[in-house]
Order: C-alpha cells, then sequence, then structure tokens
C-alpha cells in the first residue's frame, strides 16, 4: 500500500510540476522543486491525520459496556505458493536489486578510474585525464577531460561547465533520481522525472558558463562539436548530455519575469490537499448500515438482557463480570491461539471481496460448557457463521465463580476479516 500511494504522489506532483514549470529560466526553483517532490513522495504517504478528519466507530460504540470483551481475533486469507501478488513482489524486488546492482558497478567504475588515472592541473583546476575517447564528465569531486584536440578557449568551457555541477552537488540530484528510478522501475513518472533532473543540471551549469563571459554562440558550436562523445556512466555528470536543441534554446530564451517563481508556492496547497487524501479512510457503505443496525439490536439486546437479569433466579442469573473469570485452557494467550489456527477465512466470502469485524457473544456456563453463541455485530452470512462454527467447536472452559458458587458469565469476542 505504501509503495501505491508513494508512486500516486509521485505522479500527481511531478504532473503539476510540468504544468507550472514549463518555458520558464527558473533553474534554483526547478531543481528545489524537483528535490522536494522526490522526499514528499517519500513522507507524505507515511502522514495520516485520520484520528483528527475522520470519526470511527469503535467496538465500545457497538458492544454493551456490560459485556466482558475479549482481545480481537485478525483472521486473513491463506495464501498459495503461486500467489500471483507474490510473484508481482518477487518480480518487482529482482529489477529493482538489479537496477541497484548496475548503479554501484558504474559508481565503482568511476572510483577506479578516479584511483587509477593520471592527475594533472589545467587551467587552475585538478582533474583526472581520460585516455580513452569519453565525454567529460565529473562526478561528486572528480572532474574527468581528456585535453586532446581541444582548444584552449574549449577546454575552460568544459572545465567552468564540471565546475559549476561539482560546486553545486549536482551529482546528489542525479543520483537521488537513478534511485528513485531503480525503487519506482514501474511508473513512468519515475523515467520521465530523472530526464527533467538531468536536463536542468546542465540547463543550471549552461547557465554558469554563460554567466562567467563565455561567448554563447562558441559554446554552443562546441556543444555539437562533442554531441556524439561516448558516456561513461548514467550516474555522472557528462558534458554533451542530449537534447542539445533544448539546452541551447534554453541559452538563448529570454529571462523570465522574477514574479512568476511564485507560481511555485502552489505545492503548498497541493501537498496539504494530498496529505488531506491520505488521512481521510474510505468507509464501506455496507459497513456503515451494518454499524447502525447493530446499534439499535446491542441497545435492545442490553435491554432485554438487563430485564432477564433483574428478573432471573440467583442460580440463573447470567454475569458479565464477577470475582473470578472463566479461564480458557492454558489461559488468555491459548484462547488466541486456538482461534486463529482454526477460523479460516471462507472462500466464498475472499471471492466476494467480504471483510469486516464479526462480535459474536457466547455464555460460559457453570460447567464450563460454551453456550448461547450469538452475532451481536453482523458482517456477511459467511464470515458471521465462520465466527459462529469456532467458538461453537471450544473445549470447556474453567467456570467463573461468584461468592464461591459457579456462575454463567457472557463474553464477546471481536474476529477480523481483512483481505491482504
Amino acid at each position: 500500500m505504501y509503495l501505491i500511494k508513494a508512486n500516486f504522489v509521485l505522479v500527481v506532483l511531478f504532473g503539476f510540476y510540468q504544468i507550472i514549470s514549463a518555458g520558464d529560466t527558473f533553474f534554483k526553483w526547478r531543481r528545489l522543486s524537483l528535490l522536494t517532490i522526490y522526499m514528499l513522495s517519500l513522507l507524505l504517504p507515511t502522514i495520516d491525520l485520520s484520528q483528527l478528519v475522520n470519526e470511527t466507530a469503535s467496538l465500545d460504540n457497538v458492544l454493551p459496556r456490560i459485556t466482558y470483551n475479549l482481545p480481537e481475533v485478525l483472521v486473513s486469507p491463506t495464501r498459495d505458493l503461486f500467489y500471483w501478488p507474490h510473484l508481482a513482489v518477487w518480480l518487482y524486488a529482482v529489477v529493482t536489486l538489479a537496477m541497484l546492482l548496475r548503479m554501484l558497478w558504474q559508481a565503482f567504475v568511476v572510483f577506479r578510474m578516479a584511483q587509477h588515472c593520471e592527475r594533472a592541473t589545467l587551467n587552475g583546476t585538478a582533474v583526472c585525464l581520460l585516455t580513452d575517447d569519453f565525454s567529460p564528465f565529473s562526478f561528486f569531486r572528480w572532474i574527468f577531460v581528456s585535453p586532446v584536440n581541444k582548444t584552449p578557449s574549449q577546454l575552460q568551457q568544459i572545465l567552468m561547465h564540471e565546475q559549476a555541477h561539482v560546486e553545486q552537488w549536482h551529482s546528489l540530484d542525479a543520483l537521488l533520481s537513478q534511485l528513485f528510478v531503480a525503487a519506482f522501475w514501474f511508473n513512468p513518472a519515475a523515467w520521465l522525472m530523472r530526464l527533467q533532473v538531468r536536463n536542468n543540471l546542465e540547463y543550471l551549469a549552461d547557465h554558469s558558463v554563460i554567466n562567467g563571459g563565455t561567448d554563447k554562440k562558441a559554446y554552443q558550436y562546441h556543444l555539437l562539436a562533442v554531441a556524439y562523445r561516448m558516456n561513461v556512466a548514467t550516474i555522472t555528470n557528462n558534458f554533451n548530455v542530449l537534447p542539445l536543441k533544448r539546452r541551447i534554446m534554453m541559452m538563448n530564451k529570454q529571462a523570465s519575469n522574477p514574479r512568476a517563481r511564485f507560481k511555485y508556492l502552489l505545492f503548498v496547497p497541493l501537498t496539504f490537499a494530498l496529505v488531506f487524501m491520505n488521512s481521510c479512510k474510505q468507509k464501506s457503505p455496507v459497513n456503515e448500515q451494518v454499524v447502525k443496525d447493530t446499534k439499535v439490536e446491542t441497545k435492545a439486546e442490553t435491554n432485554k438482557d438487563t430485564a432477564q437479569i433483574n428478573n432471573a433466579k440467583p442460580a440463573d442469573k447470567v454475569y458479565d463480570v464477577c470475582e473470578e473469570m472463566p479461564t480458557f485452557p492454558g489461559g488468555q494467550a491459548a484462547l488466541m491461539k486456538y482461534l486463529s489456527e482454526n477460523i479460516k477465512y471462507p472462500k466464498a466470502a475472499e471471492k466476494a471481496r467480504e471483510q469486516g469485524r464479526v462480535v459474536v457473544s457466547f455464555t460460559v456456563e457453570k460447567d464450563g460448557a460454551v453456550a448461547d453463541v450469538k452475532v451481536v455485530r453482523s458482517v456477511t452470512p459467511a464470515l458471521d457463521a465462520e465466527a459462529v462454527r469456532v467458538i461453537k467447536a471450544m473445549p470447556k472452559w474453567v467456570s467463573g465463580k461468584q461468592d464461591g458458587q459457579l456462575v454463567r458469565v457472557r463474553y464477546n469476542v471481536p474476529v477480523s476479516f481483512k483481505l491482504q
């Protein structure tokens, strides 16, 4: 469920980003927004304010307060070895692991290159010299460049570009976008967002070069000259990241009106809306009606039971609480184990996607036998019948006592049937 919510948040926020950022030149605001989207995609699914925005019906509002309630029993369907959701989870894990291993291998290749390459100082910048025909690139504090067949001005442009990546820690953004693709590889938004992150990092670096006094047209011709050089790894910041046409268009584009940057603040109300959506738990109309009907029935049952108790002979009285409460053989832990092992999720109910909490009432007689088993909160006939079946089959209890005398005691046991 967390993975579904995280992907939903990613799609919504990235779609909104695409709408508001189209055509502007606020590259720093774009970078902040993209990083914020990544963080919110991880955090928002964990924020649940349902206690503040929802009123949930508790067990105490449904059951007679005078009856002793046993701990709730949770029942879920048993799954076969080749249950398809399990296979989907395994597929997801295998692909994610493969992509993470690929990232580690690329990082290792870059690290090995940094350890074995020849070091030099070009125009006052420490670099690692490339021997193969690779495109210049940087990774965190390392700059890799080949000075062969490059004029001094071209070399200076490359160094300014890569220094911008290094000084602004662009490798963190590239690495984060790659991690999200590995985690959300089945979501097209994750791949599109990685492309946006990498393009925006190049816009920032290009902007730094142009602001540094480099001739714009000369720099653009230089980009075209190295457009088809091979890149070492996708986790690095490469000098010739495509598409060059869009990069050149951004360099020639007129700067956006500074006031327009406030549109990025619209992410704030959208974030609150997503938190509210995550906090709102949708209630089933059937379950709401069951709760309403049960409250009426419970009130009637309570009044009826109270009248019976008042008119009953002491020997026939059913206690809700007594001095020595009845105990299941082996204690409460043994009772919960018995119920969890014997109550099975009905196949018909599972197929019909039926779920909910059934509450069964029963009486422990003076001889410890279980009697008067009835449903005080119903969900569906199939689920009700399964809970009643197991309660009726319980072994004898150790009887309860009041004033040293054996007495009859009533219990309620809630059984929650929940589909996975």
